[in-house]
């Protein structure tokens, strides 16, 4: 039996005050969030629509802030911070069951409203990645690095786009 590898820190609770790198990936890379043209991304109706989902974010999550982003043509980049610690005490969750007001809840929860907007607005061939990707940022140089990538990634596009 094949198991699925982990691929959330074992023991950490994501759920705690902290900022997070996160990367979500359209599945197969399909090109549906726009164009990246001389290093400044022209975002489609569907990369529209997930950029305002990604700024609804706060507004939806109390105690939630996104505090840098960008969306491209096949993927999207933030970073999330949690202010509050959740009043519920943590135990390490079991597979596949994402606990309350966690980092996964919160993607899923976005990914699914890209979804079915798309859904709703003829996009229905879109898919996102299964997972997603998350990288803890542990210190103000690490946040600082990070959020530069971030506002990089258009400019980088042409040397970065075929590493995915």
């Amino acid at each position: 039996m094949h198991q699925r590898k982990h691929i959330r820190l074992r023991g950490f609770d994501y759920r705690s005050v902290d900022s997070y790198f996160i990367t979500i990936c359209v599945k197969n890379f399909d090109y549906v969030f726009g164009e990246v043209r001389s290093g400044i991304m022209r975002l489609s109706e569907l990369g529209n629509q997930a950029a305002l989902n990604i700024q609804q974010i706060p507004i939806l999550r109390d105690k939630i802030v996104v505090d840098e982003f960008v969306v491209m043509p096949n993927h999207v980049h933030l970073i999330l911070t949690i202010l509050k610690e959740s009043n519920e005490p943590y135990h390490e969750p079991a597979f596949a069951k994402p606990m309350a007001n966690s980092v996964s809840i919160i993607i899923n929860r976005y990914k699914g409203s890209v979804k079915g907007w798309a859904n709703e607005n003829g996009y229905t061939h879109f898919e996102w990645q299964p997972r997603f990707y998350d990288h803890i940022i542990r210190n103000q140089e690490s946040y600082e690095k990070i959020a530069q990538y971030i506002r990089d990634n258009p400019r980088r596009w042409d040397e970065d786009r075929y590493r995915m």
